[in-house]
Order: C-alpha cells, then sequence, then structure tokens
C-alpha cells in the first residue's frame, strides 16, 4: 500500500512543525514549506521546499513539486500564517498589505494550485488553519482577523467547488499555542486567554495534530469550521 503525501506550509516550527512530525510518525510522506528558515529537525521521507506562498509563482512551483517528490499530493495544510498586530488608526497599508497576501492571497493560491492537482486525482484533502480572530475582536488584530475570516469564506466556497471531484476542504481554529507567534502577543495575552476558556487552559499541540490527521482521512466532511479550543464563540 502506497504512503499518503501531505504538504504543510509553514512547516520550520510551531503548528507546522508539530504536525510534520506527528504525519511523518503516523506513516506519511511529508513535504514541507518554509520561506526563510529551513526546518532545525529531519525526518525519514520528508522534503522541504523553500517557496514565498504570497508570491503565486512559487506556490505553483511549490505544488508541483509536492506532487514530484512522492508521486502523489493527498493533502495539503494551509498553516503559513503571520501576524503584526497595529491599532486600525496606525495601521500602515504596507502592513495591512503583508498581512493579507501572506494569510489570505498566499492561501487562495495554494489551493487553487492544490485543486487542480487533486482534481485529476478525484481525490485529496486541504485543511486551511484558520483562528478564532476570525470570530472575535481583539484590539490591533485588524489584519490579522480579517485575512482569517476571509480563509473561512474561502473554505467553504472551494469546498462548494470541489466536492464533485471528492475532495474536502476544511478550516480548524487551532486555539492559542506558545509558538513564536503566540509568543509575541505576551504573558498577559495568554493568560487572558486562558480565563476565556471554560478549562483555563490553552490548545494542547498534540491534541491538535491529531485531530488534523484524523480530519485529513475524512471522505465525508467537508465545508466545516472547527474549533479546536475551549474557548466557546
Amino acid at each position: 500500500m502506497n504512503k499518503k503525501t501531505v504538504l504543510i506550509t509553514g512547516v520550520s516550527r510551531g503548528i507546522g512543525k508539530a504536525l510534520a512530525l506527528h504525519f511523518a510518525k503516523n506513516g506519511w510522506n511529508v513535504c514541507g514549506c518554509y520561506k526563510t528558515n529551513h526546518p532545525d529537525f529531519s525526518i525519514k521521507n520528508a522534503k522541504f521546499f523553500q517557496a514565498d506562498i504570497s508570491n503565486p509563482v512559487d506556490a505553483a512551483s511549490l505544488i508541483k513539486n509536492a506532487q514530484n517528490a512522492f508521486g502523489s499530493l493527498d493533502c495539503v495544510i494551509n498553516n503559513a500564517s503571520i501576524g503584526k498586530n497595529r491599532l486600525i488608526f496606525k495601521e500602515k497599508a504596507d502592513n495591512w498589505n503583508e498581512v493579507i497576501q501572506t494569510n489570505l492571497n498566499g492561501t487562495f493560491y495554494v489551493i487553487k494550485e492544490a485543486l487542480d492537482v487533486m482534481a485529476k486525482q478525484r481525490k485529496g484533502s486541504i485543511i486551511n488553519i484558520a483562528s478564532i480572530s476570525a470570530y472575535k475582536s481583539y484590539a490591533g488584530a485588524a489584519s490579522y482577523s480579517a485575512g482569517k475570516a476571509g480563509v473561512i469564506a474561502l473554505t467553504k466556497t472551494a469546498a462548494r467547488e470541489a466536492g464533485r471531484f471528492g475532495i474536502t476542504v476544511n478550516a480548524v481554529l487551532p486555539g492559542f499555542h506558545s509558538t513564536s507567534l503566540g509568543k509575541s502577543a505576551g504573558d498577559k495575552y495568554a493568560e487572558a486567554i486562558k480565563q476565556e476558556s471554560v478549562l483555563n487552559t490553552t490548545t494542547d499541540m498534540g491534541e491538535l495534530a491529531a485531530f488534523i490527521l484524523m480530519l485529513a482521512s475524512l471522505k465525508t466532511v467537508s465545508g466545516q469550521v472547527f474549533n479546536v479550543d475551549s474557548r466557546i464563540i
């Protein structure tokens, strides 16, 4: 039986790294994408590619390379994301555009190219990492929240268009983790997140990875948004 292949964007650290290790542990071939920093870990049956997903040419090359690496592309996880918090009345166009270009446009470029491959295969799974910030307002997070809200809308539309090819498209709200992006928010923010949680905790990375692995294998669930968190929205 041939191994399945997953492509994970933003694989160098945080959620992307945890997903790469978990999928590999469970027998998947892993392709990873990084923009600047090459992953500091190594796993068997894995290939890493440097690409800037906010560039449509890079996104197209990434999908082609991932498909060629192991002969198929069974799952794509759009995890790459950036955050540059500023209050709206202090926001600059360049800052806004950079966040939207990566978090929303980059996700779109990867989905577009992945759907072309998966439609020919008549199968595949796309999982987009969104955020609870798309539903809850936080001061200074306008660009991040808007981008992630767009990812959710994009997920639902892609699911509707891709369903006839047997392709599933879902989104996951991963909760708050002490990743490099999470740490940049500060300890006060992390404590506030715990207070919003009905369990007074943040999301467990292992549970998140296990959930996404399960979702990647489901064939009759699509167009859904899963809140893997204990904050109620």
